[in-house]
Formats: C-alpha cells, sequence, structure tokens
C-alpha cells in the first residue's frame, strides 16, 4: 500500500473513493473538490493499491476565534474521511492520517477539529492513534413559530448580497471563525446543496443574515436553521420569524451547542422544545496538536457551534 498526498490530479479516483463511501454520485463528489480546493485550503492523503485509492484523510484548513485571544485559533477540519469497503479494519485511516497532521503541525496549526456521526465517534474511541477526543453532542432542537406583530419581515432570496457585511462572533465562546467572503463560498457556491438566505438590509448595509433550507419531517415541510450572523440576534431572529410565518412555515428544527446565541435569540419568538434523540447525532471532536492550545478549548460549555458549522 502506497501512502502519499492527494490533489486535485487524483480527482476520478478520489471522487469514486467518496461516491462509494458516502453513497453519493461521482458527479458530485468530483464538484465538491474543486469547491473544497477553490480556496487550496485542504490538506489531504491518501492510500493506494495500485491504481485504486483505498483510504483517505483530509483536513481544511480554518480558524476557531479564542475568547482570550485578539488571534484566531488555526485548526485544521477533519472532513470525509473514507475508506473503501474492501479495505476496512487495516488500521488505514491511522495511516493516511499521520501525514496530514504532521503537516498541520509543521504549518502551526494548534488542533484538528470535527463533527463526527456516531459511526466516527467509535473510530475516535477505539482507535490508540488517531488521538481526537469527543467535546460534546451537539443537541437537537424543535421550534415552534410565533409572529411578532412589532417588526418588519426580511428579505427572502437564493443568492447572498454581494456587498459585504460584518459578522459579529461570540466575544465569550470559541466559535468557528467567519467573513462576509468565507459565509458566501461556504452557502452560496456549495456545488449540489440549495441554501436559502433571508437578508437584514438597512441604509443599503447588511446588518444581518439567516441561511436555512427547507426540509421535511415525518412528512411535514420545515425549515432547518443552519445559521446567522448578525451584531443583533435577538432582532434579526424575531424579524426571520416573521418572515417564516408569514411563507407558512412555523416548524424549525436546528442542533446547537448548549446556550448557543441562536437558541437564545430564538425563545422570544418560539416554543423551543429539546429533542431527547437524533437519528444522526454529531458530536464535537478536537485532537491537540500543540502545548500552545488553551485548556479551555475542551470545555463544551465554551464553545458556539450550529448545524451550518458542519462541513
Amino acid at each position: 500500500m502506497k501512502i502519499a498526498p492527494l490533489s486535485l490530479a487524483n480527482e476520478i479516483a478520489w471522487a469514486e473513493l467518496l461516491a462509494v463511501s458516502f453513497n453519493r454520485k461521482q458527479s458530485q463528489m468530483n464538484q465538491l473538490l474543486h469547491f473544497l480546493q477553490a480556496e487550496q485550503k485542504l490538506v489531504a492523503w491518501g492510500a493506494w493499491d495500485g491504481e485504486r485509492l483505498a483510504a483517505q484523510y483530509s483536513c481544511y484548513l480554518t480558524a476557531v476565534s479564542d475568547p482570550n485571544c485578539t488571534q484566531p485559533i488555526p485548526v485544521g477540519m477533519s472532513i470525509n474521511m473514507a475508506v473503501h469497503p474492501d479495505y476496512r479494519g487495516r488500521g488505514l485511516i491511522k495511516q493516511v492520517s499521520q501525514p496530514v497532521y504532521a503537516y498541520l503541525q509543521e504549518n502551526g496549526v494548534l488542533a484538528g477539529v470535527g463533527f463526527s456521526n456516531a459511526a466516527g465517534v467509535q473510530v475516535d474511541k477505539k482507535s490508540k492513534g488517531y488521538g481526537y477526543q469527543v467535546i460534546g453532542q451537539l443537541r437537537p432542537y424543535l421550534a415552534i413559530l410565533r409572529q411578532p406583530s412589532n417588526c418588519k419581515p426580511l428579505t427572502l432570496n437564493t443568492t447572498l448580497p454581494n456587498q459585504s457585511f460584518q459578522v459579529a462572533l461570540q466575544p465569550q465562546k470559541f466559535q468557528f471563525a467567519a467573513t462576509a467572503e468565507s459565509i458566501c463560498h461556504r452557502f452560496a457556491h456549495h456545488p449540489f446543496r440549495q441554501y436559502q438566505f433571508a437578508v437584514w438590509e438597512e441604509k443599503e448595509a447588511v446588518r444581518g443574515v439567516v441561511i436555512f433550507r427547507t426540509v421535511h419531517l415525518f412528512g411535514v415541510r420545515c425549515v432547518a436553521l443552519l445559521a446567522a450572523y448578525s451584531h443583533n440576534m435577538a432582532h434579526l431572529l424575531q424579524r426571520w420569524s416573521k418572515t417564516m410565518c408569514q411563507a407558512g412555515t412555523r416548524l424549525v428544527q436546528f442542533v446547537t451547542t448548549p446556550n448557543a446565541s441562536i437558541l437564545n435569540a430564538l425563545k422570544p419568538t418560539a416554543h423551543i422544545l429539546p429533542q431527547p434523540r437524533s437519528r444522526n447525532p454529531y458530536y464535537l471532536t478536537l485532537k491537540p496538536l500543540s502545548s500552545d492550545l488553551p485548556t479551555t478549548i475542551l470545555d463544551y460549555q465554551n464553545w458556539e457551534c450550529v448545524g451550518g458549522d458542519i462541513l
């Protein structure tokens, strides 16, 4: 088995592996690779059996805001690790992840982070050399919106505004860093997922954005709330609640860390029901790569995450 770095020069074999691993169309996986590599932020290595790619491990270079420091923490987000069904059980993830993390450490990245599903968490727990630890589980919620009367609705669109806008991060929490440009790339430029945007514009300036998509829950149409950005989150979500109610949608599902700003901002205009279980739970996981990493990042109460943070 040959272990080597991956690039778009390997996209055919790479997309084939991702397609069979995640039950997706190969054309979608080709598009996804170009989408992830558009900013040259994907570090990936693979295991080759001749001309066949048997496994791959990749990290997306990003950053986490540090509430105790003005400088963000450089991290690598583990995404789409995959082993072909014919090669599972051979410890290939450990082999292909080691050079990825060696590269990250050499380039000043302080931690690996990721969102693992239930199967991924078992890999985290059983692998002695993989090194990830579970920080906490994102909790699912169901919200029934009420229509406020003292505000205006937002503008609905399938694209984001052309003008830039400021992104307000929570000052007391660790949170994935975001800019107007990164938000646009993440949601507006995704090759095959369709998102909707509710925009708060005032005096030709964007004051806030809510990102969501239509889903069906037990056959009932509702929306999945994925992200919201504003200096006034409460007012933004109040206006979004009115927008959704006027559009005939009152049922919202979302996942967050404890005491997330979206959760607290929705409470005045929605009846929120914590869901005890999820058929597809997600766990925030972390792998320290440096002694410079603040220990407070390992406390789940110090994190602010929502469903849209999961790539």
